[in-house]
């Protein structure tokens, strides 16, 4: 006999890896994106190691070449940072299948991902600011929430049925 604490660590575990896989999906995505704009400007790694430079080193940005230790620290900052969105994500997707309000939360949550990494970058240095117009972090993000989004709308049916049934913000039980 299966106990009520043992689903409830199996839901737990499922739910911890469902959100690493959305977080490492977005990350990849956005990687991805970024190495390809690097590689059409002619100079691959380059955004890791910009990005390495000013956030994780906190330094003006040199990019003149890739610095293999500036883009290794970044990295393991992309992953924790999308590791950690994944797993929010995950966490109000298992909610808004019965809860209005967290559907609605979960629209505003991607609104703010869409901005928020253009915002970091206005207020941490100017360089860096010139290397990512609007639209290049507009494109990765949108890419990124698409695949994100497409992962936990698959994997909770209940969720499309939710959002066709009841407004978003409705009070729940309404």
């Amino acid at each position: 006999m299966v106990s009520s604490a043992n689903v409830t660590m199996l839901d737990d575990a499922a739910a911890r890896r469902e959100g690493v896989i959305t977080g490492m999906l977005g990350a990849a995505v956005v990687a991805v994106f970024y190495l390809g704009v690097d590689v059409a400007r002619g100079h691959p790694l380059m955004t890791p190691t910009v990005l390495g430079e000013v956030f994780v080193m906190r330094q003006e940005p040199v990019a003149s070449a890739p610095d293999m230790m500036a883009t290794v620290l970044y990295t393991i900052v992309h992953i924790i940072a999308f590791t950690a969105f994944g797993l929010f994500l995950t966490a109000l997707v298992r909610r808004a299948e019965a809860s209005g309000f967290v559907r609605y939360a979960i629209v505003q949550l991607l609104v703010v991902f869409e901005l928020f990494f253009y915002g970091l970058l206005q207020i941490a240095s100017e360089t860096a600011r010139g290397m990512f117009p609007l639209w290049s972090v507009l494109a990765a993000n949108t890419l990124a929430a698409v695949v994100m989004c497409a992962y936990l709308w698959r994997r909770h049916p209940a969720l499309g049925r939710a959002f066709g049934g009841t407004p978003l913000g409705a009070a729940d039980g309404a």
